[in-house]
């Protein structure tokens, strides 16, 4: 039998389309979550290996060395770190390990830029560094070094917190695990928010450590409580020099580049306790510092009053610079004014 423009019509209705299109979407989304959902299982257990390899490849084997050290005659051999550097380095990873609890996480940040500050202090320290470079060799780290394995726990409760939003979006209300899924995505984005101040802290001690890898002829090594305030080109007579402002003091580099990195080559520094600003003109600032000089064993050399002219683009970022560099001097001067009222402080 013909079929007549009438049962084209009624087949028309039946939109058989729409039902396909709708199925095609379902699957779509489906798939979608089956894959952040093996993403988030793949992405931890590649964060559990890496923990694993810290603690076999790193931490027992400094652990035992520290002890073999202790019983050598004389000290003749010397030891890779001490049991103090060791705490130091890796805080609670251990923990980290043992227990996914939120207060193991808080603990780890908080020594976080001590941690990288002893990192940094003992690859100049010859046993170590001949320990680690024998130790990147193992297979097990996959390219990894000690340091980026030290990073990773920093970025944890961010990654958590992402790909659960991501699965949660993806899921239906319809679907059976919606609302455990929605509960557990509020509460990963609460702990995020709880934990970011710590997190932003970590990715600061990370920069500064970075900027001070790039140093050449930097009379100073990186310290904990250092961290980075603001940064900027300028042109000094022609001249490219990068104004890097720290918590602690004002340094100005001369970029150059050394294969395809770019180091900073140490042009000079300005202490900036009990220092005072001036404008100048729209786009300058005259800093006056009482103190010359560069603290390398918690020494300062004091020397006569001396001014350093910052000569920034325009007014608007001299008035940014203004500000940021008033809040280091009176941070600085606040926290030596306490340093020294509690020496002063009589004790019975």
């Amino acid at each position: 039998m013909a079929l007549s423009d009438d049962h084209f019509d009624i087949i028309d209705s039946l939109d058989y389309d729409d039902v396909d299109d709708g199925l095609i979407d379902h699957e779509m989304v489906h798939r979608r979550r089956e894959t952040l959902v093996h993403q988030l299982l793949t992405s931890e257990q590649a964060y559990l290996e890496s923990l694993q390899v810290v603690l076999q490849v790193f931490i027992e084997p400094l652990k035992k060395d520290a002890k073999q050290s202790s019983f050598s005659f004389l000290g003749m051999k010397k030891m890779i770190c001490t049991e103090r550097e060791t705490r130091w380095l890796f805080g609670n990873f251990e923990e980290i390990l043992q227990f996914t609890r939120l207060n193991t996480y808080k603990a780890y940040l908080d020594n976080y830029s001590t941690a990288v500050t002893t990192y940094e202090r003992l690859t100049r320290y010859q046993p170590f560094k001949k320990f680690i470079d024998n130790a990147h060799k193992d297979a097990a780290l996959k390219g990894a070094t000690l340091l980026s394995l030290l990073q990773t726990p920093a970025g944890c409760i961010s990654r958590y917190a992402q790909l659960m939003t991501k699965i949660a979006d993806a899921t239906s209300p319809m679907h059976p695990d919606y609302v455990q899924l929605l509960q557990c995505k509020q509460r990963m984005m609460a702990i995020a928010e709880e934990m970011k101040t710590r997190i932003d802290d970590a990715d600061n001690v990370d920069q500064v450590l970075m900027i001070h890898q790039a140093f050449v002829g930097a009379p100073f090594g990186v310290k904990a409580q250092r961290r980075l305030v603001l940064q900027s080109s300028m042109s000094i007579s022609g001249e490219e020099r990068i104004y890097i402002l720290f918590s602690d003091m004002l340094v100005f580099v001369r970029p150059k580049q050394d294969a395809n990195r770019t180091l900073l080559q140490f042009k000079g520094m300005v202490p900036l306790e009990r220092a005072r600003l001036k404008p100048v003109d729209p786009n300058s600032i005259e800093i006056t510092s009482p103190f010359q000089g560069v603290d390398t064993l918690n020494t300062t050399f004091v020397a006569s009053s001396q001014a350093h002219v910052l000569q920034a683009e325009n007014q608007e970022d001299r008035d940014c610079w203004m500000e940021r560099l008033q809040k280091v001097i009176v941070n600085i001067d606040r926290a030596n004014a306490k340093c020294k009222s509690i020496i002063s402080f009589p004790f019975f």
